[in-house]
């Protein structure tokens, strides 16, 4: 296993215990903080290029940190670098899964994703936020949803507003017609969450997982991220790693949901950032601390499946 920085906002060099574990691992650091302005919230397609010129050839088994959870649409192109079919177990506080615009942006990598024909399946785990009340009124990708390619499993169980086909599916069923609460979520907390996760890895096409962590699905006591955050713990996402792994191969990893301020952003940007996220202003040593201590648990976890 290396670790890789992909240092776009210099999230990651404030945690020196994490740059010296990486250094010890053979880790190497990607400058691209020239590329951020042109990367975060949304991809701008030439410096999407640059970036994957300086990442060089592509390597299995490589875990990228890339910062804030700004940058996590980054995640398609490393998934895209590995060249071959596979599936991605997504843990986020938000599903990323809207299918316009049609640009790749934080908010939709996973429906750009899934137009991929190597990607076989994503599975989401974890989203606590509003994205998915009435998720057909925010341009959710639900056809993935019905078609059995994406699988969502939030934290909570919720009803909300359908229109359609019915359908039933792993973590939701939906009544057919019109309905106010016609979509059901079957959360994860009202399980045991071994159980739940052993079935859904049971499940998996038979090809090697991708795994994408935006540290927004844990608490903010376990990370401080740019954006609202969810319920999971970081034992409990450590786990499921450890399950999926035993089920399918693990080729790489992305891990994102840094804080980092934003700075020249420009007007589009700043709009999206403003209508998107909460706008936490700055970070303190002890926030540092405690997304370093938890890039060095998941350095170590993943230390311990790859290598």
């Amino acid at each position: 296993m290396r670790a890789r920085i992909l240092d776009l906002d210099g999230a990651i060099m404030l945690q020196p215990e994490m740059m010296d574990a990486c250094a010890r691992s053979g880790g190497i650091r990607t400058a691209a903080g020239d590329l951020a302005p042109r990367l975060r919230l949304q991809a701008d397609r030439g410096a999407l290029a640059d970036l994957d010129t300086r990442l060089g050839p592509h390597r299995a088994g490589d875990v990228h940190f890339i910062g804030s959870g700004d940058f996590h649409h980054l995640a398609l192109l490393l998934v895209e670098r590995a060249g071959r079919p596979l599936s991605i177990v997504h843990f986020d506080n938000h599903p990323d899964w809207t299918a316009w615009p049609s640009s790749l942006n934080c908010g939709s990598w996973v429906a750009r994703a899934l137009e991929q024909p190597n990607v076989l399946r994503v599975i989401t785990l974890g989203p606590d936020s509003s994205d998915l009340a009435a998720p057909q009124t925010k341009g959710a990708a639900l056809g993935y949803l019905r078609e059995g390619r994406l699988e969502l499993h939030p934290f909570a169980s919720s009803r909300t507003f359908y229109a359609g086909r019915g359908f039933a599916v792993p973590g939701a069923t939906a009544a057919p017609g019109l309905n106010g609460d016609g979509l059901v979520w079957h959360g994860l907390e009202d399980g045991d969450w071994h159980m739940r996760i052993s079935e859904i890895a049971a499940r998996l096409p038979d090809a090697p997982v991708w795994i994408s962590l935006d540290k927004d699905v844990l608490t903010e006591t376990e990370a401080l991220t740019n954006w609202d955050q969810g319920r999971l713990s970081l034992a409990e996402t450590l786990e499921a790693i450890s399950i999926f792994a035993r089920h399918r191969p693990v080729i790489g990893m992305d891990v994102c949901g840094d804080f980092s301020p934003a700075h020249n952003l420009g007007p589009w940007r700043r709009l999206l950032a403003h209508l998107d996220r909460a706008q936490r202003p700055d970070q303190t040593a002890a926030d540092t601390r405690i997304n370093g201590e938890t890039n060095l648990r998941i350095l170590r976890h993943m230390e311990a499946i790859l290598s």
